[in-house]
């Protein structure tokens, strides 16, 4: 294999008409309430059912919490 001098492997490349990959951009969504993390530890079976419970409903675990949290602090 012969050595091709650099100037003409630049030129080839140049010539070439790949098409370049661009990157869509996506703006965040602005969030309707101010969160910050919190982490704690759980028993690895509640975890599960947890798992388990936000698939079922097709929603996040997040928002399973959440929601568990403000019913249970929901004045009676």
């Amino acid at each position: 294999m012969e050595k091709q001098n650099i100037n003409e492997l630049i030129n080839k490349a140049k010539s070439s008409n790949q098409s370049k990959t661009i990157q869509k951009i996506v703006p965040i969504a602005v969030k309707e309430t101010e969160e910050i993390q919190f982490s704690f530890y759980i028993e690895k079976e509640l975890l599960k059912k947890v798992k388990l419970k936000a698939v079922q409903q097709e929603t996040s675990m997040k928002q399973l919490v959440n929601n568990a949290i403000k019913k249970f602090l929901k004045p009676i």
